[in-house]
């Protein structure tokens, strides 16, 4: 049997999945940080990863929830992690047995996406297009920067709510990726997880809209760019801003920039979308992940009903 130590196991692994099978970087980063959890944890008990069965891994379940207190999703996407780490190092002969298959896993809980009703939409709108509360005693352009900030991120958060793209898809557009007619947006082209392109059709209102906003900007630069030839903003500092301006909304939500996907979503099965609709145009693998909003529909159903 090959005796490859477990953290060279882990970095081929890695590698295998971000250059060959073509992963995001931000689901590399998971793997990677899931995979360290499990090695540090072996390292700690002195065990070697070739030689664990389904008894370690519930070790490791019931440490993460006793010690860490992980809840029960997180725990569940992390075995995940290591079932597909070891059924690829059994087809490379680096373990002899899958201590995954065994194992007495956590049930991921059924959870409710969190959306934003019309009003709270409105209204998040309507806090990102007020100039009126920027601060009013600063000296030379920085003012025009804030301003700037605030109708960028504007016009980024709308755009997930008219699109549903990913953060990293939003902030990664260039204006190359949006086809144009007559100044007019009609979609955006956007590779998400798995390299999978997807065009997506924008509606005309916001598109003319859109459209005038990055009408007579390069064609190669960053639509969300924090100025012509500099990148877009990062996805930490976008949740911050976003989180400022549900507070300013006085949204009781906890709201971040994947939520407005899950409002776009809701937006379209409200408006009688298929859900094999909704999973091409967000760009779900799986039919299952896009059956959440399944449950949207049913929870609204049961409002409706309980007001007889």
């Amino acid at each position: 049997m090959d005796t490859t130590d477990y953290w060279t196991a882990r970095k081929d692994f890695l590698d295998d999945l971000r250059y060959t099978r073509g992963a995001a970087a931000g689901t590399c980063a998971g793997y990677a940080s899931d995979l360290k959890l499990w090695g540090d944890w072996l390292d700690e008990l002195k065990r070697d990863w070739r030689d664990c069965s389904h008894v370690q891994v519930e070790q490791w379940i019931g440490w993460q929830a006793r010690e860490r207190k992980a809840k029960p999703h997180i725990i569940a996407r992390r075995v995940s992690c290591l079932s597909s780490f070891y059924k690829w190092a059994k087809k490379r002969a680096m373990v002899s047995n899958d201590p995954i298959y065994l194992t007495d896993k956590p049930k991921r809980p059924q959870r409710l996406p969190i959306w934003l009703d019309r009003d709270e939409q409105a209204r998040l709108q309507a806090v990102a297009a007020d100039i009126e509360n920027l601060p009013d005693n600063l000296h030379g352009n920085a003012r025009q920067r804030i301003l700037d900030a605030r109708r960028r991120h504007g016009m980024l958060f709308s755009l997930i709510q008219q699109s549903g793209l990913r953060i990293s898809e939003a902030l990664g557009l260039k204006v190359k990726d949006v086809r144009m007619i007559n100044r007019l947006a009609k979609s955006v082209r956007v590779v998400g997880k798995g390299d999978k392109e997807r065009v997506v059709p924008l509606p005309e209102a916001f598109g003319t809209i859109f459209g005038e906003w990055i009408a007579d900007l390069p064609k190669d630069a960053h639509v969300f760019a924090k100025a012509v030839g500099e990148g877009p903003p990062s996805p930490v500092a976008v949740r911050l801003y976003l989180r400022r301006l549900v507070e300013r909304a006085e949204i009781d939500k906890r709201v971040t920039p994947h939520k407005l996907r899950h409002t776009y979503a809701t937006r379209l099965l409200e408006s009688g979308a298929q859900l094999v609709d909704i999973q091409a145009l967000l760009g779900h693998v799986s039919i299952s992940t896009t059956q959440i909003y399944t449950h949207v529909g049913e929870e609204r159903m049961a409002d409706v009903v309980s007001r007889l």
